[in-house]
């Protein structure tokens, strides 16, 4: 398998052998991270007339050490609603990005969503981009089977946003291929994280055995020269093959 990352005028250049299954990681960060457990989340849903969602939400929290995965929040999420959620998790580090899943296609649109740990601590995750998750086949821009947000990056320390393109080779060992899965993208750069969007085009049969599939983001936030990749499987099963690298150009 193989991967071929470009960020604007940064970027990597790899090529990636095999076997793991399920979460994938590129290439390992090793950086300095607090001990942080969280102990409730405080969800806001935006006040449009049809941002609240009478659906079940699951979230999934990326952290620095580990992640707290498939976090059940339930449901009465309405429109312009503050719930606080009391949900405990182990030493996950530094939380670095949170992604809601839905259960059914009623759209529901956050507006912000706040961790709170143990030891008083707060780390907020804004929808500053109006990203709208709905498990709808056809939907309108903006809208996703699975939305994230991460640590914020400011403009003044990142520059402004970019056009971001993933482009993937599937291997053609026995099942190295997929066609069920919901792949979401992290990429961890010099001025931070950020998530894009599932990585499943619209009438388009992905990660077909030896298959050249790419991505194109428009306007992500720019974290300056990318480090390293990972992706998480969000739904489905696939044969899951391991990319490991990387090998830079």
């Amino acid at each position: 398998s193989g991967i071929n990352a470009e960020y604007g005028s940064s970027g990597i250049n790899a090529e990636y052998g095999d076997n793991m299954l399920g979460f994938i990681v590129l290439s390992l960060l090793i950086q300095h991270t607090h001990s942080v457990s969280v102990s409730s989340i405080l969800v806001e849903t935006g006040t449009g007339k049809h941002d609240g969602t009478g659906d079940t939400l699951t979230m999934t929290i990326y952290g620095s050490k580990r992640d707290a995965e498939r976090i059940s929040m339930g449901k009465g999420f309405t429109s312009g609603s503050r719930r606080s959620i009391s949900r405990s998790t182990s030493d996950i580090g530094t939380p670095e990005c949170v992604v809601f899943q839905t259960s059914g296609d009623d759209l529901w649109v956050p507006k912000e969503v706040t961790l709170n740990t143990k030891d008083g601590l707060s780390f907020s995750f804004p929808n500053s981009r109006g990203f709208g998750l709905s498990n709808k086949e056809k939907m309108t821009s903006g809208w996703a089977a699975a939305i994230g947000f991460c640590t914020p990056i400011t403009e003044s320390t990142a520059g402004k946003p970019r056009k971001c393109t993933i482009k993937t080779r599937t291997s053609r060992t026995k099942h190295a291929e997929t066609d069920n899965c919901l792949l979401v993208p992290r990429i961890y750069g010099e001025h931070g994280v950020v998530l894009g969007e599932s990585m499943d085009r619209m009438n388009h049969d992905d990660f077909k055995p030896g298959a050249l599939d790419t991505f194109t983001y428009q306007n992500m936030q720019n974290v300056g020269r990318v480090k390293c990749l990972s992706f998480n499987v969000l739904r489905g099963y696939g044969g899951g093959r391991v990319l490991r690298g990387p090998r830079r150009s």
